[in-house]
């Protein structure tokens, strides 16, 4: 799998997925439940005004401050990134067929593209059968030809994680969650209690353990590999419904204030973290020692500027987007 080069980057994508997925369709069922009926156009704006304002300022960094800077610098740049492709929300399909952007900086773009390609698609599925008991079937369709398509076809791709059939096993899996979270809520709350917090920590940790030893277990097992992200998917939603609906867990995220305020301002420092990393290499150009040092100024300054960027690029737009809640 291709997800940023790196595990931690990998595993943050899927999660990210997967809480995507419920998230969406957890707020859809409770505007039908709420208002009797679900708006299509006011579920586009919100979703509009959430994402656009950060990720078109991203690609004015990417495409016009990133190349000017390393002009400055002497240094050539030729980007093989598309700027229409980017502005259509269809990065993920510019890697596939284009290759990974010059622009380090851009190459985590292609997610928020898949998300909004959900966003284009999914409310439609709600609206054809988010009431009727198919929809759980219709989760466990999409979540099984995804996985069919991405052996068959993605994997023989350069880059074929990134489309955007590849990731609905993920989307999906977080949506028949909330289906199941919604409309089970009791029997999700009994199955979850019935899982000490002892056997919580073993669970956290036994698959935390299993994910950093994929490459070593991958060695042993060849074809574990392929099957690989199914722990890390499987996981990621236990965590989700455990965090949300278990009285058991050995501590809760949003009990931490810290967490929580990282997570306000999690998408301005997912968009806008390679735009710290470069700053800080790029001022220590010649300095070959203290890389843990620059490692910690460069998630300083990320935490910096995904605080800036929520603040006065982003506040603005969420507090127009409440408009349009339920």
């Amino acid at each position: 799998m291709y997800f940023n080069g790196t595990h931690g980057g990998r595993f943050g994508v899927i999660f990210f997925f997967v809480l995507s997925g419920f998230l969406i369709t957890y707020l859809m069922f409770i505007e039908k439940s709420k208002t009797g009926h679900f708006k299509l156009g006011h579920f586009y704006v919100r979703r509009a005004l959430r994402i656009w304002p950060l990720y078109f300022f991203s690609l004015i960094i990417g495409f016009v401050l990133y190349p000017m800077a390393i002009g400055y610098s002497g240094l050539p740049h030729d980007e093989n990134a598309s700027l229409t492709w980017y502005s259509l929300f269809i990065a993920n399909f510019d890697h596939i067929y284009h290759g990974f952007p010059t622009a380090n900086i851009l190459g985590v773009h292609w997610s928020v593209c898949v998300e909004e390609q959900f966003y284009l698609l999914w409310p439609l599925v709600f609206i054809a059968c988010g009431q009727s008991k198919h929809f759980p079937w219709v989760c466990v369709g999409l979540i099984l030809s995804s996985e069919i398509f991405h052996a068959v076809v993605s994997s023989k791709l350069h880059g074929g994680d990134y489309h955007f059939i590849s990731c609905v096993r993920y989307l999906s899996l977080g949506g028949l969650l909330a289906w199941f979270a919604f409309n089970h809520r009791f029997k999700l709350e009994e199955l979850l209690a019935r899982i000490s917090k002892q056997k919580t920590r073993i669970i956290y940790a036994l698959c935390v353990s299993i994910m950093l030893l994929e490459i070593p277990i991958s060695i042993i097992f060849p074809g574990y590999k392929k099957l690989f992200h199914v722990i890390p998917m499987l996981f990621f939603a236990f965590v989700i419904a455990e965090q949300n609906f278990g009285k058991n867990s050995f501590f809760k995220i949003s009990s931490i204030p810290l967490l929580s305020w990282l997570g306000k301002i999690s998408y301005s420092i997912y968009l806008l973290h390679m735009v710290a990393i470069n700053i800080i290499f790029f001022l220590f150009t010649n300095s070959s020692d203290f890389v843990v040092a620059k490692a910690i100024a460069a998630v300083l300054l990320t935490v910096l500027i995904a605080h800036l960027s929520y603040k006065y690029i982003e506040s603005p737009f969420l507090k127009l987007k409440n408009k349009f809640n339920v």
